[in-house]
């Protein structure tokens, strides 16, 4: 068990950390709510960050799996994410992203090749990941083929590349796991498995705070 370290245990909704015991049992950590989306993340993670440092901020979530032939509830660690439709539309009516044109230099704000990478994935020795940030989920499934050329990733979600961004540039060593609750695929095609994902992320979250890997990545 983490002993003598500062966390902080963020999601953006208080439900995808209901399936866990542990986190009530730890007095060594803050809770953070961070609201659905880019944007409150990147407020309310912010906002907290310039009052506290931790020695570790995690992160759970669930997520949606672009891969068809990948089993539901799988675990990840999130190591490279971008904001996938943060850009513009050319005269041809094609989507350029924003670390395509001259509005953005690379490297600004850690934003390196339109991408947030996160050196602290690997040590989880959980399967790493490539993660699509969204601010609309679309699941029609020519927009997510063409989208997934330009951009390959494994999962979506809709925090991701804001938790990375702020955790980069406040100085903060963070982790981000996620359990992949449905495919990116038309509504009307989903099946939903959220309560079983939670489930899945509550027993990974209790397995960190029990075990000793975290004290080693801290």
């Amino acid at each position: 068990m983490v002993q003598n370290k500062k966390l902080l245990i963020a999601a953006s909704t208080l439900g995808e950390l209901s399936g866990a015991k542990k986190i009530k049992e730890t007095n060594n950590a803050d809770i953070l709510i961070t609201g659905v989306g880019a944007f409150f993340s990147i407020y309310n993670l912010t906002k907290l960050l310039n009052q506290k440092h931790y020695d570790l901020a995690l992160f759970f979530g669930i997520c949606g799996l672009y891969d068809f032939n990948e089993d539901l509830l799988g675990v990840y660690s999130v190591e490279t994410t971008r904001f996938l439709n943060l850009g513009i539309e050319d005269d041809d009516g094609n989507f350029v992203p924003l670390s395509k044109t001259n509005f953005v230099e690379n490297g600004y704000l850690n934003y390196n090749n339109g991408c947030f990478f996160n050196p602290s994935a690997k040590l989880l020795n959980k399967k790493t990941v490539t993660c699509n940030t969204v601010t609309q989920c679309k699941t029609e499934k020519k927009y997510v083929t063409q989208m997934l050329k330009k951009f390959p990733a494994q999962i979506e979600t809709m925090e991701s590349a804001a938790f990375s961004m702020v955790c980069l540039n406040e100085n903060q060593k963070f982790l981000e796991i996620r359990c992949a609750s449905n495919y990116v695929k038309p509504k009307k095609e989903q099946k939903w498995r959220i309560k079983s994902a939670i489930e899945k992320l509550g027993e990974e979250i209790d397995y960190l705070l029990s075990s000793n890997i975290l004290d080693s990545i801290c």
